[in-house]
């Protein structure tokens, strides 16, 4: 009788011990590549070394894992590398609305629908902001100045004609109706450049990222006319509008997130959307999104594809109207 129940409890442990394995899925059982599609020190490396530090402090990913930079061409050097890669969940790559934009403007062939869409991390809102002493108090101010004479302010860009800044600037205008032919647009390599011009008085308006103009507005120095967030933020940001507020379309996420090869299993993507839910649920990204004026805006595999999918064809018309999109 005890033989027989040894025999009995063996069996069941072994059991649970298949059902546990079962339940734990698929795990990397080599090296992890995380590709960042851009040169060193920039938004998109420091993105992908934040959340590849934080996997590894938390011990998320039990296999070795690098980063590794591989930019150019917009980056079309990292999305053909990932493109060769189908089917295997070892090689992930950071990305950005670039991804889409680059893809209907014609500068890239390959787009979300070529990837595995698998997180979005983050998302950077963007400030329209004029000197203190502009005439213009409001976003209305800014657009029916604009309808009346296209030409009458130059438009700071904080990124080249064609980039996020340039997009961003368009959702409104388009919906107003403002003849985007006549406008004065002028571009900057960063937003701190683009700010330096406003301050200067070189330029009438810029749009930029919200943490590089915030400090300028708390100093008085800069008033911010709206903001493309979907609600109003928080901070010095309390008392802006957003456009939707003003009455125009203007909600622009300038996101971060995550994709992999195409044709991973389900099994894999359930790991990866582990990963990063406990990535962004810890405290040190917390506070890296927070320090960046960021908002944590994690959406996993599943979610993430269905926002690319609205984002491209969002960006495709206002890209369109703006004369950006690569003729069919």
């Amino acid at each position: 009788m005890i033989a027989r129940t040894i025999g009995w409890a063996a069996l069941l442990a072994t059991a649970l011990s298949g059902g546990n394995a079962a339940a734990q899925g698929w795990s990397p059982q080599r090296n992890v590549e995380l590709i960042v599609p851009a040169g060193a020190g920039g938004s998109l490396d420091t993105t992908g070394r934040t959340i590849h530090r934080i996997w590894g402090d938390l011990k998320l990913v039990p296999a070795t894992s690098t980063v590794v930079n591989r930019a150019g061409g917009g980056h079309a050097v990292a999305y053909s590398y990932l493109n060769q890669r189908t089917g295997d969940p070892q090689y992930l790559c950071i990305t950005s609305s670039t991804l889409l934009t680059n893809h209907i403007n014609g500068h890239i062939p390959l787009t979300y629908t070529d990837f595995t869409p698998l997180a979005v991390l983050l998302t950077e809102y963007i400030a329209f902001a004029v000197r203190a002493d502009s005439p213009l108090k409001t976003g209305k101010d800014l657009i029916e100045a604009l309808r009346r004479a296209p030409d009458s302010l130059s438009l700071a860009l904080s990124s080249a004609v064609g980039g996020t800044h340039h997009i961003s600037f368009g959702l409104p205008l388009q919906s107003a109706g403002v003849d985007t032919t006549k406008l004065k647009f002028v571009a900057f390599i960063s937003s701190a450049e683009a700010v330096t011009a406003l301050l200067g008085g070189h330029v009438d308006v810029i749009s930029a990222g919200t943490v590089n103009v915030a400090p300028h507005v708390e100093s008085g120095k800069l008033r911010v006319l709206a903001v493309s967030s979907p609600r109003r933020m928080a901070g010095v940001y309390a008392n802006v509008p957003t456009w939707p507020e003003l009455g125009y379309k203007g909600v622009f996420e300038n996101w971060r997130g995550v994709i992999g090869a195409k044709g991973i299993s389900p099994e894999q993507i359930a790991f990866w959307d582990n990963v990063f839910q406990r990535v962004t649920s810890s405290a040190e990204f917390r506070e890296y999104a927070q320090k960046n004026d960021w908002e944590n805006s994690y959406r996993n595999a599943a979610d993430s594809r269905k926002f690319m999918a609205s984002q491209y064809e969002e960006l495709k018309s206002v890209m369109t109207y703006l004369g950006l999109a690569k003729k069919q």
